[in-house]
């Protein structure tokens, strides 16, 4: 992620706007000018123009008779080429496939953006009941998912510390680690063990299981999981087979990215 100090003087104020306003509409939720207005903090005449710019090039599209705003296929199109020129995509679905074949369960790919991650990708487990929110596109909290856990594991330590402070961390259940000092130590141990694990953190009923990915200059380029529901996971600490599993799989998406280990 680029050292935002640096890039903040290369911005165009107008572009940087309309980045927030499509922001607001990636949950697929329609809005009114009213709402988008409100939730980007931006005047209504603003907004409008804004809009109206937006909609005629198909980033947004206008619904007459709701007089709501949603993405338009603009978006689509971008995100479709985004996913046909990934290379960790590319190289990480057929194995994400294996992966939920051999597991049944739900698997995710994900990268790191701050104190959230991205979910790239998402497969279906083959038995799933629908209790995850996560979507492909979607953000979620790092601190207390497995795959955020085990991306923020390989932070350099101490831009982790300045991130790892209470008004970062909301407490979601009794589960979400939430005292830097035990979150650092979690994160430590997750590191430490090559997997990082979820129990119910962020959504009560989910477990995890997370590994990491490597690229060809051994960085952490993204992490991949296993989720499911407790009645099938639990105890998640003990299920050495979705372990194993987990981090085989994470391991060979590493080695076609180019990584080398004297541990594979």
């Amino acid at each position: 992620m680029a050292d935002k100090s640096n890039s903040d003087h290369y911005q165009i104020k107008v572009v940087e706007k309309a980045i927030r306003l499509l922001r607001v509409l990636v949950d697929g939720k329609p809005r009114t000018l009213t709402e988008i207005s409100h939730e980007i903090n931006i005047n209504t005449s603003t907004t409008f123009r804004l809009l109206a710019t937006l909609t005629n090039h198909n980033f947004t599209q206008f619904n007459e008779q709701t007089g709501e705003y949603r993405l338009g296929l603009a978006c689509l199109e971008l995100a479709v080429a985004y996913q046909t020129g990934n290379e960790l995509l590319r190289v990480a679905h057929p194995e994400l496939e294996r992966l939920r074949d051999l597991t049944k369960e739900t698997v995710h790919l994900a990268v790191l953006d701050d104190m959230e991650v991205i979910y790239i990708e998402k497969l279906e487990g083959l038995h799933a009941i629908g209790i995850m929110s996560s979507r492909v596109g979607k953000r979620a909290p790092a601190y207390c998912t497995g795959v955020g856990k085990m991306l923020l594991s390989h932070v350099d330590p101490q831009i982790l510390a300045q991130r790892v402070e209470p008004r970062n961390l909301e407490k979601y259940n009794d589960r979400t680690i939430v005292e830097p000092s035990l979150l650092l130590s979690n994160l430590a141990e997750a590191k430490r063990k090559g997997y990082a694990l979820d129990s119910g953190e962020h959504e009560n009923e989910v477990r995890c299981v997370a590994a990491p990915v490597f690229d060809q200059r051994a960085n952490v380029v993204a992490a991949i999981s296993v989720s499911g529901p407790s009645s099938r996971l639990d105890p998640i600490d003990k299920n050495e087979d979705l372990i194993r599993l987990t981090t085989q799989v994470a391991k060979e998406i590493s080695s076609k990215l180019g990584y080398q280990s004297i541990y594979q």
